[in-house]
């Protein structure tokens, strides 16, 4: 049977302007004690959220928890090696590349006073080991409520901001975890001006370090800022209206609809916020997302999970003390349209792998492949042209994943451009459309 060009469009959930027939639900009832002003990333490889830090009513912390995407359960890990210190208000990011979680800055509070913090660590990811990255050069003075994001491009840590010994700053900084070395990459203008408490993320799509609102003097600010970090200059962008500014605010990025999310903060007038905000990088608009959920909150911790299409929000201070609750929000993307090429079907009488995923796509520096199968194959990327470019391995029937660098079978990088995950099975074959940028 002669096979043609097959075009089908996959609706996944609805549209995200009908985002207010969706509710936050109680995704855990049990993990780390009541917190705010902690730090977590998400691990792709491990399917978890891995959490670090916070202060609490009992003082500063410096465990370690994992939550399980799955299961939805929190695990307190047990890592070997010596820990930082007890701390709140620090930045975490992940090195997707060696598999670790980089913590950075924070503050903590003890009988003694008041201590700041400059130094970084590596917690693996693999190996449950914690590493101290002892600066090789002059770092910067030391801080909290500082804003970081992790550039997989440069495979550098970027801070920016933060409150000091000597006063609030607004100097930008690299850190390159390999050679250990700090870089000031601050530049004349435009600047986003002194401040701390504020918060950022990472756009994938466009290689820019979103930043959102903290304080300057007493007022909590309502700025947004993008860091272009090929060339580390600072842009402007809208506003986010009628927030009355936010400090200690939660902000991620998501992906699959190209939007900045904001939840909760402290106001200017002290109160909290617990609405959702979206700022669409695309059409530079922002819009309320949802305004009922968890309880009005700062310093709360909201990740993204790409492969699942939710938010999963932990923590914070609310009028009622510190919370130690876990919510989900799904969120509905917009319309994908996959083409299949008649070269890419293959007719089968058997069951085929059920899917082939990839985030985030685009993507910089290394790109996760989520393969659910029923049967055995292996998964290899081509280029445009249909040539073998890196040959990731067998994959088992069940789900797991692989991880592409971005570079081919002789350990070069390849350029940026687009290409293709294939996934070859007995019975049938999967192709994934990629695109790398640089």
């Amino acid at each position: 049977m002669r096979l043609i060009s097959l075009l089908f469009t996959l609706l996944v959930g609805l549209l995200p302007s009908a985002l207010a027939g969706q509710v936050w639900t109680i995704a855990a009832t049990t993990g780390p004690s009541a917190r705010h002003t902690a730090a977590a990333i998400y691990d792709p490889v491990g399917e978890r959220i891995v959490l670090f830090g916070g202060r609490s009513a009992a003082g500063d912390h410096n465990d370690v928890w994992a939550f399980d995407l799955h299961s939805h359960d929190w695990r307190q890990l047990q890592p070997g090696g010596a820990a930082p210190m007890p701390r709140f208000s620090h930045n975490a990011v992940y090195d997707a590349l060696g598999q670790r979680m980089l913590v950075w800055s924070g503050r903590s509070l003890d009988a003694a006073g008041s201590t700041l913090h400059n130094d970084v660590w590596a917690l693996d990811l693999r190996t449950q080991q914690w590493t101290q990255l002892l600066a090789a050069s002059a770092a910067p003075i030391a801080r909290y409520g500082t804003a970081a994001v992790y550039d997989p491009v440069a495979r550098e840590l970027v801070s920016f901001a933060g409150f000091t010994t000597q006063g609030r700053f607004d100097d930008t900084w690299r850190f390159d975890p390999a050679g250990r070395i700090w870089r000031d990459v601050t530049l004349a203008s435009p600047q986003p001006g002194e401040r701390c408490l504020h918060a950022a993320a990472y756009d994938s799509q466009r290689h820019r370090m979103i930043m959102f609102g903290g304080q300057r003097g007493t007022a909590a600010l309502d700025d947004a800022w993008a860091l272009d970090l090929a060339t580390d200059r600072w842009s402007v962008l809208p506003p986010a209206p009628a927030t009355g500014g936010r400090k200690f605010p939660a902000v991620t990025y998501d992906p699959s609809a190209d939007r900045f999310l904001l939840f909760g903060g402290e106001t200017t007038a002290g109160t909290r916020g617990g609405d959702l905000w979206a700022l669409d990088l695309a059409s530079q608009r922002w819009s309320v997302l949802t305004t009922t959920g968890p309880a009005p909150r700062d310093g709360a911790v909201l990740v993204h999970v790409p492969a699942q299409s939710r938010l999963l929000l932990f923590g914070g201070a609310t009028p009622d003390g510190n919370a130690g609750d876990t919510w989900s929000l799904v969120l509905p993307g917009p319309p994908t349209v996959v083409r299949l090429q008649p070269s890419q079907l293959q007719p089968s009488t058997q069951q085929a792998p059920q899917s082939l995923q990839a985030y985030p796509n685009p993507f910089n520096a290394s790109v996760v492949l989520e393969l659910q199968l029923t049967e055995a194959g292996h998964v290899t990327i081509h280029d445009m042209l249909g040539q073998p470019v890196r040959h990731l391995g067998a994959a088992r029937a069940g789900t797991s994943r692989r991880l592409w660098d971005g570079h081919d079978d002789g350990g070069n990088a390849v350029a940026c451009g687009v290409y293709l995950a294939v996934l070859q099975a007995p019975s049938s074959r999967q192709v994934q459309r990629l695109m790398l940028l640089r």
